[in-house]
């Protein structure tokens, strides 16, 4: 794409006839849009691929590149550029593809009132090319608040994922410090059946300490009273 502009409206005028571009600027000459000029397709290819025109007039048989070929690269790389076709002859086919298929916004046969249809239709266009950047504006805006989002929710999933990680790393170690501390237990020959409901009650308790979101308070409370209760079966009380 081109240099953007810096707000002027701008147009290019492609023509392989030197009269009728002078024709032109001449009928011009009054208005303050910009107007850049082209004698074959060469020409006006280098001015489009630096500068996106807000309103392209062309011929259709053009040297080095036609009017066709014009049209579909700006209909490609520039879309919200507006295409008008300004020729001596077109067949009932070659206008339904240019207004169906190609998006041209007019076609004016020679010849034509410059001051009259014919800048009523580019006042038009100027006016059609400011709604499609308009429109194209409030898509990218939508596109790139919507990978915002997208951004924002892979965050905040990364971060639950570590947390739940992390979680799972506590439960994990603080269950296989509690088989190193029932050790004591064993050695005052505690039963086994004893030993085996209060793992099974302490690893309940880890299972609450270890939960996290909203609840982590009444979790914790749930682990202390899981806890409580079988200091009070077993008659033990935690080192201080």
């Amino acid at each position: 794409m081109g240099e953007q502009k810096n707000g002027s409206k701008s147009m290019l005028f492609i023509s392989k006839y030197p009269q009728i571009i002078q024709e032109f600027l001449d009928a011009m000459g009054e208005q303050e849009f910009e107007i850049d000029t082209a004698l074959n397709g060469i020409e006006a290819a280098k001015k489009i691929k630096k500068k996106d025109y807000d309103v392209v007039v062309t011929g259709l048989s053009l040297e080095g590149y036609n009017g066709e070929q014009i049209i579909t690269y700006l209909n490609k790389n520039v879309p919200s550029t507006v295409c008008i076709i300004y020729t001596t002859t077109i067949s009932p086919a070659q206008l339904h593809f240019f207004i169906n298929e190609r998006n041209v916004f007019r076609v004016f046969l020679r010849p034509v009132d410059f001051k009259g249809v014919f800048l009523e239709a580019l006042a038009e266009a100027f006016e059609y090319h400011a709604v499609q950047v308009k429109i194209a504006q409030d898509e990218q805006e939508k596109r790139e608040t919507q990978e915002n989002q997208r951004k924002e929710i892979q965050a905040i999933e990364h971060r639950m994922r570590m947390q739940q990680l992390a979680g799972d790393s506590l439960n994990r170690y603080m269950k296989r410090l509690m088989r190193l501390t029932l050790k004591e237990y064993a050695a005052e020959k505690v039963p086994q059946e004893e030993l085996a409901a209060v793992l099974s009650e302490e690893e309940r308790a880890v299972d609450w300490c270890c939960r996290k979101g909203d609840q982590t308070k009444e979790a914790l409370a749930q682990a202390e009273g899981i806890m409580e209760n079988i200091f009070a079966r077993t008659g033990r009380r935690p080192r201080r």
